[in-house]
């Protein structure tokens, strides 16, 4: 038999007193919570706002969510919006449009859509763009980034980085100051700066790299 959690299911306004043995909390309309949320569950479906720490092992969300405080959340489904200041989130799945304030730390990230932020460290990171991103730092064993080939075709799909580094790279329509890794594939489109690579790389034909530096492998 499988233990239903003890759920609390908000629709509006703004909660300063959720009942401490809540498992899973439901939020359909527009809530804004101003406690610390520990829960099993969180499933959101309209606007919520959280203004204090968050812990879950789930987070599912449809619509737009926000998070201004330190999220630590297992796995993270986002379709529509979803706005983080900082947290540790073990996967994350994002269809639509995600920000991150400051930092995110996350071992498998997979995004559709747009993303932009200001730091971003993963072990994995693929991301299929629907339009214009913006990754102030990027740092992740393996990454990933392409243009999703479904949305629509004049958008100008193109992620905008200062600094990339990571152990495997495949990058296509994307500008960067800095591109560092092993391995490095410069594909379509790509302008960058400077490129750093320890075992060896390719670059395509329509991309451009000013300068090419290989670094001894620490």
């Amino acid at each position: 038999m499988i233990q239903k959690l003890r759920t609390v299911t908000l629709t509006n306004g703004s909660i300063k007193d959720l009942a401490a043995d809540c498992e899973q909390l439901n939020i359909r309309g527009s809530v804004t919570l101003h406690q610390e949320i520990r829960v099993k569950k969180i499933s959101t479906h309209g606007h919520s706002s959280f203004h204090s720490r968050v812990e879950a092992q789930i987070l599912n969300s449809t619509g737009s969510c926000s998070i201004k405080d330190f999220c630590e959340i297992n796995e993270v489904k986002s379709a529509g919006s979803l706005n983080i200041r900082n947290g540790r989130i073990t996967k994350l799945n994002s269809s639509g449009k995600l920000a991150i304030e400051q930092n995110l730390q996350v071992e498998q990230f997979h995004a559709v859509g747009f993303v932009k932020a200001n730091e971003i460290e993963a072990k994995h990171f693929q991301l299929k763009m629907s339009g214009g991103n913006e990754i102030k730092k990027l740092i992740a064993d393996v990454i990933h980034v392409e243009k999703d080939s479904l949305s629509i075709s004049f958008l100008k799909k193109k992620l905008n980085c200062k600094c990339i580094k990571g152990e495997q790279i495949h990058l296509s329509y994307t500008d960067a100051e800095i591109v560092d890794g092993d391995i490095v594939a410069v594909g379509d489109n790509c302008h960058i700066q400077t490129l750093y690579y320890t075992k060896n790389y390719s670059i395509a034909k329509n991309a451009k790299v000013q300068q090419i530096i290989q670094r001894e492998k620490e």
